[in-house]
């Protein structure tokens, strides 16, 4: 075992968004294709569709739901402006399989094969390739799912579910309604994912999805049309066009009578119907629960995080107007002390020597504006108008064209990285802190509050949910994170050690991997040496190639088959073991309490409301709350007891709601890190549990959970370095790896 681990007894079962099929794939297969009414049964065919030279993938994509659409109207005898619903997957063998409702009168094909004997014939063709025959079940599962959610719509969610392309999107709400002024709108709602594994496992995610709507007049979509609407209270509108669903109105968690509208809610509607369609059709199953045997009691609270370097600070064209400015600069000086103001010019001319004649211990710290309708600074000075999602899309576009002019940060930051690439790293720590509306409008709010009323506006900075102090915490965060990450820069770069207890003494290499869209992989790696009290970085790096090129370099990569993105590794040189930690559709979300129906228990707490308000009571009995008592919590682990106040941990209240669970299972360790505070009504994102693995130098996979490896890396997570006295969800060994690449 490793230091620090506890033995848990009587931990709450908690629900998950998984369900393990106990049958094979086959004989699955057949019970999905039995039919569930007297009026319809379950259809399929199969077409392949070949990528035109040149065609994007979005284009491409469109094309194929187009050429479908077409395809079942003339099948079914529809007209050509009816709708159609239909499951698209592409199997292993490159085909397209759709699944559809057709008549049970027409049940036959024209060459009088039953479905079954034609179903079986795709499975056997399937298996005798030696493919999966998992994306058959998805499809056909994910067509019976989404009818039932269709039926059941009404009684669960204020918007209907919308079926559109083959997406489901779920529990939709006009989080900004359509002005008179622009004639637009903001449209969220949960885009439902079913997937099934080789392993026989179901998982069923919502990923969070927000659209520009406008309002659509038209009684039906043209035949070409690939936008999706919605039907509200107020009228049918359309979606004109995806926006970035980060900044979102659609949170995990709402107690009381606000759980509804949450994705946790959702989740529970989407598995109760799961597992009743599954019961219809007697399919074998059973749950996958979560269920923490074990946690790990330490958490490193204590990291210095004053800066050493000197700091310069550089505007790169934030347009601040006087009041923002002199806000601004006072917080940034009460939290960064002594820093200096760069100009941009001074800040180009560096960069064209590559601040060979700056000291060392040198840190930068670029200010850049973000403009309304777009999620990041990055700006291409010879186009406007092109848009890059994130810094590795540039760096694609960068490498296609050479000799393209970037904003002054963007730039910094390839002539950083080409840097590393080449083995002649900038000896500066570069920082960018992101400038946008929503940070000078608080600043406004502020200024002008503070002018007007400045007996309210004391009043209102003591109260902790007030508009005026989520203003002043909006600046101040900001702040704080920039400042975190820059310490954080300083101590791999500059400092190159790190203060950190508990890990046992050894030499390790963390690696991070960031694949860019056009499928180049960049791999950041750090090796460092514990002594039991300190990191110290002893090599660092920056290597780009594919997996056979990249396990040259780094031997200790060529046990893995494949590299994904956003993944992580950290190898023991003394026992020559390599651990991972990853988060996939394959890993447990959870969703609630295992003992209780909340979808249940929410309609009744609704029911009871209106009730009392209709006999002019006030209804104050919520079921649906924050308690974290086992016979209350609707949030088994990700709303954890408090410590006791005798428990070392609980330092002064910091950590008091702080756990690491872990759960042992037959595919290595899950690992959930709860929140270090009480949640709050509202809970924006859940805490994911990941999964660890450890193979050995033959690829093979050891015991994770006895193998001193998994205590080196669980005794490694730190306070959050970027929220303040909040739990961090990863190790220092993922940040380090993760800073070479990604800043």
């Amino acid at each position: 075992m490793f230091p620090n681990l506890q033995k848990l007894t009587d931990t709450p079962i908690a629900r998950t968004n998984l369900i393990q099929l106990e049958e094979a794939p086959l004989a699955t297969i057949r019970r999905l294709l039995a039919p569930v009414s007297d009026l319809y049964v379950i259809d399929f065919g199969l077409q392949r569709f070949n990528k035109e030279r040149k065609e994007k993938s979005r284009d491409y994509h469109a094309r194929v739901h187009r050429e479908v659409k077409v395809q079942l109207r003339q099948t079914l005898g529809l007209d050509a402006k009816d709708d159609v619903k239909y499951e698209l997957h592409r199997l292993p063998s490159g085909q397209h399989v759709y699944f559809y409702l057709a008549p049970s009168a027409a049940r036959h094909t024209p060459a009088h094969q039953s479905l079954s004997t034609r179903i079986e014939q795709v499975c056997h063709q399937l298996t005798a390739n030696e493919q999966s025959l998992a994306r058959l079940i998805q499809g056909l599962f994910g067509l019976h799912l989404k009818m039932i959610l269709l039926e059941q719509a009404a009684d669960r969610f204020p918007v209907c579910p919308v079926y559109f392309n083959a997406v489901m999107y779920l529990n939709a709400r006009l989080s900004q309604p359509v002005t008179k002024k622009n004639g637009t709108g903001v449209m969220e709602a949960f885009e439902l994912d079913v997937f099934a594994s080789e392993e026989r496992e179901l998982a069923f995610t919502l990923y969070k999805r927000k659209f520009l709507v406008e309002p659509a007049e038209e009684l039906h979509l043209a035949l070409n049309d690939d936008k999706v609407w919605f039907n509200t209270d107020s009228g049918r509108v359309k979606a004109r066009r995806k926006l970035d669903a980060r900044d979102t109105k659609l949170e995990f968690f709402r107690e009381r009578s606000g759980y509804g509208d949450c994705q946790a809610y959702t989740y529970n509607v989407v598995m109760n119907a799961v597992v009743e369609r599954l019961i219809e059709l007697e399919i074998p199953h059973a749950p996958i629960p979560f269920q923490a045997t074990h946690e790990v009691n330490q958490f490193v609270t204590d990291l210095d995080q004053q800066l050493a370097n000197t700091l310069l600070v550089v505007n790169n064209g934030v347009d601040f107007s006087a009041t923002q400015e002199a806000y601004f600069f006072n917080a940034l000086a009460t939290q960064l002390p002594g820093y200096q103001l760069w100009p941009v010019d001074s800040l180009e001319q560096a960069k064209k020597t590559r601040f060979s004649e700056l000291p060392s211990n040198t840190s930068v710290m670029v200010l850049n504006p973000v403009e309304d309708d777009t999620s990041n600074s990055i700006r291409q000075l010879c186009d406007g108008t092109a848009e890059h999602g994130n810094f590795f899309a540039a760096y694609d576009t960068d490498r296609k064209q050479s000799g393209l002019r970037w904003d002054t940060y963007t730039q910094l930051k390839l002539d950083r990285l080409h840097g590393w690439l080449q083995q002649e790293p900038l000896h500066v720590a570069l920082q960018g802190m992101n400038i946008d509306s929503k940070l000078l409008e608080a600043i406004n709010y502020i200024d002008e509050l503070s002018k007007a009323n400045p007996e309210q506006y004391s009043a209102d900075l003591a109260k902790p949910r007030s508009r005026l102090k989520s203003a002043v915490n909006l600046v101040n965060s900001k702040i704080c994170r920039t400042k975190t990450e820059l310490w954080f820069k300083e101590s791999l770069l500059t400092q190159c050690h790190i203060q950190l207890p508990n890990i046992a003494a050894g030499r390790y290499t963390a690696f991070a991997v960031r694949s860019t869209d056009n499928g180049t992989k960049l791999l950041g790696h750090v090796e460092l040496m514990s002594d039991g009290n300190q990191l110290r970085v002893a090599n660092t790096g920056v290597t780009e190639g594919d997996l056979e090129w990249l396990a040259v370099e780094h031997p200790a990569l060529a046990r893995l088959k494949k590299l994904f993105n956003n993944s992580f590794y950290l190898y023991d040189h003394a026992v020559d073991v390599l651990l991972t930690t990853y988060n996939s559709v394959r890993v447990p979300r959870l969703i609630g309490p295992s003992h209780l129906d909340v979808v249940d228990l929410y309609s009744f707490q609704e029911q009871e409301k209106k009730q009392t308000e209709r006999d002019g009571g006030k209804f104050s009995d919520y079921t649906i709350t924050r308690s974290a008592k086992v016979e209350l919590n609707v949030l088994p682990y990700l709303m954890s007891p408090g410590r006791s106040i005798h428990d070392p941990l609980t330092k002064s209240q910091k950590m008091k709601h702080h756990h690491t669970y872990l759960q042992p299972h037959d595919y290595g360790l899950y690992v959930l890190v709860s929140d270090s505070q009480p949640a709050n009504p509202s809970m924006a994102r859940p805490n994911l549990v990941e999964n660890l693995l450890i193979w050995d130098a033959k690829g093979e996979p050891l015991d994770v959970f006895s193998n001193p490896l998994t205590g080196v890396y669980l005794n490694s997570f730190t306070l959050d370095m970027l929220k303040s006295s909040d739990s961090s969800k990863s190790s220092i060994f993922a940040k380090l790896a993760r800073l070479m690449v990604e800043n």
